[in-house]
């Protein structure tokens, strides 16, 4: 069994996908990409993931919307989501955490935040021992 995670990126924009696929491949993730809310639900639907990392811009269903989606499934009511968006002002974020997002990575991020990010999920995610 590979220890390879598997993570889903959610954004409208295929070079914002592009440049955290090729970041998260460079940490062993296995990557799958989704331009849309509906084909994030999709792949969410057919596949296992350790992490969401969703763009909240979107346009038709955007990330906070499919977030609830996938919070109303019991399936994957315990996934990662984690918001990748430019937006910083603390309404926003909140509007994050109440849609069931874990966490926000704020546009442009470094990997140094992305590797503290994943380091936290793993261990709320895995539990203190992990």
């Amino acid at each position: 069994m590979s220890d390879r995670r598997n993570i889903l990126v959610v954004d409208d924009d295929e070079i914002n996908r592009m440049v955290v696929r090729v970041l998260m491949e460079r940490r062993n993730y296995r990557v799958l990409e989704a331009a849309s809310g509906p084909e994030a639900l999709d792949l969410v639907k057919d596949e296992t993931f350790d992490v969401v990392l969703m763009d909240l811009s979107m346009p038709g269903m955007d990330g906070l919307e499919t977030t609830r989606c996938i919070r109303s499934h019991d399936a994957s009511s315990q996934l990662p989501v984690v918001a990748l968006t430019a937006h910083t002002s603390h309404t926003e974020q909140k509007m994050c955490l109440e849609a069931g997002m874990n966490a926000v990575l704020r546009k442009p991020f470094d990997s140094e935040q992305v590797d503290r990010l994943l380091g936290l999920l793993d261990h709320t995610t895995k539990g203190p021992d992990a």
